[in-house]
This record gives structure tokens, C-alpha cells and sequence, in this order.
């Protein structure tokens, strides 16, 4: 009985040395990682176009004051959404300023969305076909009238490179009121090594090597008229 007895309270011990081990451990771990955002630059764009290079189109370029923004990746994307939906028909949700994270002191990615301005309920199946096929792939409700209704949205991720802009350009879709944009960096610090510290990221443009044309005028110039939804 008294070695049962024993036996049990050492057991009961051991449990709740475990239990005490394991909540210390997520009270107070090993080490613990917070992400730090900098802000390596601000800028302005003050004109939209498309970049060309040897009579062919690179992708579409947001031109700042210090540097020029090139996608390299999205933009075709981006363009057939505005070519191919009527301008009272969608609007560009975008950040105020416009964030751009950089993966390297040239090279960034970041997001933009179009809202599609009819609702699913309204909408035939070829037409929610044609949307998906545009990349209206999601949906957030609205509360209307105390009924739910869904409409597609479209997100749009995009990877780009960034110029000095030197010289004049030929030929561009100037903002009338520029818009701010914002180059961003993202370091994990983990405490555990106190030594390691936010390495600020030093940007290395490279000098502008393309025209920077018109986008089909009227098209662009409906969701960057320099009133963005914020």
C-alpha cells in the first residue's frame, strides 16, 4: 500500500514537472523573432505608361521623380483587366502610398485589386466565366439592404525592377496630382542573437533603357486619373 502509495505521488511529480517544463518553454522560449519594416524610400509617381524597347512592349512602368517602376511581372494582367471591363464597371483598390517590397536593392514585388462593381447574384455564367478568366477569382460580401451580397474582386501580384529615370521621356500618361509611393524592406530579428541587427537595404536603380509610351488612352488614364480608392 505505502509502496503503491509512493508510487503514485512520484508519478503525479513527474506529470507536473512535465507540464510546468512545457509551459515554461512557451512562457519563456529559446528565442523569439519579430519583423522590423523600414522605410528605405519615398517617391512620387507622376506618370503611367507602357515600356517599350526595341518597338516591343516590355510591361507597364509607373514613372516617380527619382526612380521609374517597372513590372515585369503582372502587368499583363493588369492590362486586360482594363482593357476588357468598361471603367464604370471596376475600381482599383490601392494603398495610399503604394507599397513596394524589395527582395534586393532592385528588384520588388507587391499587390494592387480591382473590385468588379455588379454583383454575383446579377451576373449570368458566362459572365462569371469571362471573369474568372480575367482573374476575378474571389469575392467579398457587402451588407446591402440587410442582404448579403458577393462581389468579385481580382488580385493582382506583381514583381518589378527599378530604374533611374534620366532624360526625357517621349511620351507618357502624366498624373494630374502625383501619388505617393513607398520601397519597403522586411527583416526577421530574432532575439536569441542579439548581434543580428536591421541591415538597411541600399537601393541600386539601374539607368532607364526604354521608352515609356501611352497606354491605350482612356483605358489607364480611368483608374490612375490621380484618384486612387484608398
Amino acid at each position: 500500500m505505502y509502496k503503491t502509495l509512493t508510487t503514485c505521488i512520484l508519478a503525479t511529480c513527474l506529470g507536473l514537472t512535465g507540464c510546468a517544463t512545457s509551459m515554461l518553454s512557451t512562457a519563456l522560449p529559446n528565442e523569439t523573432t519579430e519583423v522590423k519594416t523600414t522605410i528605405l524610400k519615398t517617391d512620387q509617381i507622376i506618370a503611367v505608361g507602357q515600356a517599350v524597347k526595341n518597338q516591343q512592349e516590355q510591361g507597364l512602368v509607373f514613372v516617380g521623380k527619382d526612380y521609374s517602376y517597372l513590372m515585369t511581372e503582372g502587368s499583363s494582367e493588369f492590362l486586360s483587366i482594363i482593357k476588357n471591363i468598361p471603367v464604370n464597371q471596376r475600381t482599383l483598390i490601392i494603398s495610399s502610398p503604394l507599397m513596394l517590397e524589395m527582395d534586393d536593392p532592385t528588384h520588388f514585388h507587391g499587390e494592387l485589386k480591382f473590385q468588379y462593381n455588379i454583383p454575383d447574384s446579377k451576373l449570368s455564367e458566362q459572365e462569371k466565366e469571362n471573369l474568372k478568366n480575367l482573374g476575378f477569382k474571389n469575392h467579398f460580401m457587402v451588407m446591402e439592404q440587410q442582404t448579403q451580397l458577393l462581389y468579385p474582386y481580382a488580385i493582382i501580384r506583381f514583381k518589378g525592377q527599378i530604374y533611374q529615370t534620366t532624360g526625357t521621356l517621349k511620351a507618357q500618361q502624366t498624373l494630374p496630382t502625383p501619388y505617393p509611393i513607398a520601397l519597403q524592406q522586411k527583416d526577421e530579428i530574432t532575439k536569441k542573437h542579439p548581434f543580428k541587427r536591421v541591415t538597411r537595404m541600399a537601393l541600386y536603380p539601374l539607368a532607364l533603357a526604354f521608352d515609356v509610351v501611352t497606354v491605350a488612352p482612356s483605358l489607364i488614364w480611368a483608374d490612375l486619373h490621380g484618384d486612387f480608392t484608398k
